[in-house]
């Protein structure tokens, strides 16, 4: 027991004691040295006083996928910091969330006590503030969450001094690089941002031939997003718009059928598929003849916007990789994507020349070439649009064209896992070469130092942020030293 009522919990082989970390898809498990979970901001800076010379991480509620949270030396939970502060401001509502509080809780207060909530929301709502800000979570039609905020206090050490301190930055390329920082400029304490009154969304489903179309419908629906399903190769689209109108009669019923028809239902069938029989055939048929009997088409319904922007997600464990291109890169993607998933399936034609010739000289056909036949993808590829974001390392950051994300989810058992990961590592490289594409930091994240440098041209940027607000690197583990840093 460590004073100011700081509880440390320290390994100690001799006696079988292990503290083991494993993130939600169980894909990325360690060890800390020292894992500490403290009460106030008063003992975060106590734990930094006595932790001088260590490597320090920051972990919310593991829902990354990639290395970003890895904590093998001191590792820091803030869950008991969950409190959230809304006052009026300047004719708005204004909230101070502590970073260890998470997305539903952050809506539910909002809701309760102002009648308010984020201006923009996420399909997950298990993080916390500050994990979904640091890896810059998104939802479809806004901005990220990133974005967003206005103001963030963080506990770092001052550079003259070496002493713990609390910093407040709410303006400049400091905030820019606090918006998304993968926890590189110290721990996060609390973020604020203002928010906007509570509103409705109006949904119906479609079913598309052509992506051309989806996207010709966004001037109608900017809060749509779709998905690519497989092996029927149509878009299934959520078409999204705010209204002024009041929940639908029929809103708890439309909601059922989700969460009983996609959130358990469709998941227990692939997990069936997956887990169970294991077929490649079984999958195909599905989303053939069985997927488009069961979509209920043209049903409008109007519901508060956390009940239709959000789902349960979290509900069945699995691994995934998120991709972001431009919109002039989109159409082009997702005719890659489907070529990769037959070819990946088994089909050799499906790519042609020009392709391979692309690849080529990139040194990325040969990897590509290794994977046929190699994987069956099992679930509809994601498709949300992002508006830019302005921060300096968030995957929708730079310029003024939208970013769309393209999510890749595996339900497969773990010791199932090896050919999404060569998937998942494959098409990385090779969307990244030909698309600019950025993988999503808190997804699984396969680039190195040379790829990120040429994807986020504000990188340098980013980095000169980090080593003023932490010049001793101590909040960086391994993972983002090679990436981000190139282990300088």
């Amino acid at each position: 027991m460590m004073s100011d009522g700081v509880t440390q919990v320290t390994i100690d082989p001799t006696h079988g004691i292990e503290m083991e970390i494993k993130n939600f898809g169980a894909n990325l498990v360690f060890e800390p040295q020292s894992f500490f979970s403290p009460r106030s901001e008063k003992e975060v800076l106590a734990i930094l006083g006595r932790c001088r010379g260590h490597n320090i991480r920051t972990i919310g509620r593991l829902h990354s996928w990639s290395d970003a949270p890895r904590g093998d030396d001191v590792l820091l939970d803030l869950r008991h910091l969950n409190s959230v502060n809304i006052e009026e401001r300047d004719g708005g509502v204004w909230a101070t969330i502590q970073a260890g509080c998470q997305i539903k809780k952050v809506i539910t207060e909002l809701e309760r006590r102002a009648k308010a909530t984020l201006p923009s929301l996420g399909l997950i709502t298990e993080q916390t503030i500050a994990g979904a800000i640091s890896t810059g979570t998104h939802g479809s039609g806004k901005h990220s969450i990133s974005h967003y905020i206005d103001e963030v206090t963080i506990a770092t050490y001052d550079a003259a001094t070496g002493e713990p301190v609390i910093r407040t930055i709410n303006g400049g390329d400091e905030l820019l690089g606090a918006r998304c920082s993968l926890g590189c400029m110290g721990v996060i304490l609390t973020v604020s941002l203002r928010c906007r009154t509570q509103y409705c969304v109006e949904e119906h489903v479609r079913l598309y031939r052509h992506c051309e179309d989806v996207l010709a419908a966004e001037e109608d629906y900017p809060l749509q997003h779709f998905f690519l399903v497989p092996f029927l190769w149509k878009f299934l689209t959520q078409h999204r718009r705010e209204v002024v109108a009041r929940r639908s009669l029929l809103a708890p019923v439309y909601a059922l059928y989700w969460f009983f028809g996609i959130d358990l239902g469709l998941h227990l069938v692939l997990g069936v598929l997956t887990k169970v029989f294991r077929s490649r055939k079984l999958i195909r048929f599905f989303y053939r003849y069985v997927v488009p009997v069961t979509i209920l088409r043209g049903w409008k319904v109007v519901d508060t916007s956390q009940k239709i922007l959000t789902m349960e997600h979290e509900l069945f464990r699995h691994i995934e990789i998120e991709v972001f291109v431009k919109r002039d890169q989109l159409v082009d993607m997702l005719r890659f994507v489907r070529q990769f998933v037959q070819y990946c399936d088994g089909q050799p034609d499906a790519f042609d020349e020009t392709t391979w010739n692309q690849l080529a000289g990139h040194d990325a056909s040969e990897s590509l070439r290794a994977m046929l036949g190699d994987y069956t993808h099992h679930y509809p590829i994601c498709v949300r649009k992002v508006l830019p974001d302005s921060t300096l390392v968030s995957m929708a950051s730079g310029g003024e064209e939208p970013y769309y994300a393209l999510s890749f989810i595996s339900y497969n058992r773990l010791q199932d896992r090896d050919s999404f990961f060569r998937f998942a590592n494959v098409l990385a490289r090779t969307t990244a070469i030909l698309f600019g594409a950025r993988p999503h930091w808190g997804k699984i994240c396969p680039i190195d130092s040379q790829l990120a440098d040429q994807l986020y041209p504000r990188l340098p940027e980013f980095r000169r942020v980090c080593d003023a607000m932490d010049s001793g690197g101590v909040f960086r583990n391994p993972w983002l030293k090679d990436v981000i840093f190139n282990d300088r």
